[in-house]
């Protein structure tokens, strides 16, 4: 039997981690935007040996393998998931998130009969939390196109609201990796993060639409310190050819609304459209 799922790319551009002892509830509020490219996970029944690779390369996925054990348990049959992305993870793009949630939607068209979706992300957002990956993609994955999150947890806990944009293609460099869980643990830098993004939420939910989202997560790059120097040096190569830019939370990877042609400069350009439809 095969089963496979989509899960799209998320770039946030702002956020304020909420913390709760209970995985459920913990996540963050902000906003990012969802992304055509993705993540695509196929599950092979007629595998002996259980196993998880990306593009092919067998890996270590801990939010897959979360999501695995908590939806089948450890005792579950042997079977192989591929997971296929156009992205890849610790640049930005909610790879941990995507993963999870693509894989288990994937699992349980084949395990899972009468297992609800809403109940599945909730696993693969507990996956993100427990594992410090992320706190607050799968909630946007789910979505679908530029997702403010303004009550934080796991889809059905927490509340999402779409904004309105016109159908647009984003640009990016990957500039290089950073470890969500190592900002996590900066106090000091965590402390700005969440008065800023709290800020930046408020000032969104004022006036709505992707180029003040643009302006904001800028806004949000620079003042809490996040951005690296490559990565300014891209943003203002993009302002200088009439484009928007910010960097991806969290990594050192800039994404661009116009403008996106300059980012050539500083390495190998991703290109995509917003991504409208959620995981499915």
């Amino acid at each position: 039997m095969m089963g496979s799922a989509f899960a799209p790319a998320h770039i946030t551009g702002f956020f304020s981690v909420i913390p709760n002892s209970e995985p459920l509830r913990a996540g963050s509020l902000g906003c990012g935007l969802c992304l055509e490219a993705g993540i695509r996970a196929e599950i092979d029944t007629n595998s002996f040996v259980s196993a998880i690779t990306l593009n092919g390369e067998h890996t270590d996925f801990p939010t897959v393998e979360y999501v695995l054990t908590e939806l089948l348990g450890t005792d579950r049959p042997p079977f192989s998931i591929n997971l296929i992305s156009d992205v890849m993870p610790g640049f930005g793009f909610g790879v941990s998130g995507a993963a999870a949630l693509a894989a288990g939607f994937a699992v349980t068209q084949v395990y899972g009969a009468g297992m609800s979706k809403r109940d599945v992300a909730a696993v693969a957002h507990c996956a993100e939390v427990v594992n410090r990956t992320g706190m607050g993609d799968v909630a946007g994955q789910c979505a679908g196109g530029l997702v403010m999150r303004t009550a934080p947890g796991a889809p059905g806990v927490g509340v999402t609201q779409r904004i309105p944009v016109q159908p647009c293609e984003i640009s990016w460099v990957c500039l290089g990796e950073i470890s969500t869980a190592s900002i996590l643990d900066e106090e000091m830098t965590m402390q700005r993060v969440n008065k800023m993004g709290v800020e930046a939420l408020k000032s969104l939910q004022k006036r709505p639409g992707l180029e003040h989202f643009m302006s904001l997560s800028r806004q949000f790059a620079v003042e809490t310190g996040l951005i690296s120097s490559r990565a300014f040096d891209a943003v203002e190569a993009v302002e200088s050819h009439g484009g928007m830019a910010s960097m991806a939370m969290l990594g050192d990877t800039v994404f661009a609304l116009g403008g996106g042609e300059v980012l050539e400069e500083f390495g190998e350009i991703g290109h995509s459209r917003i991504g409208f439809v959620g995981a499915h």
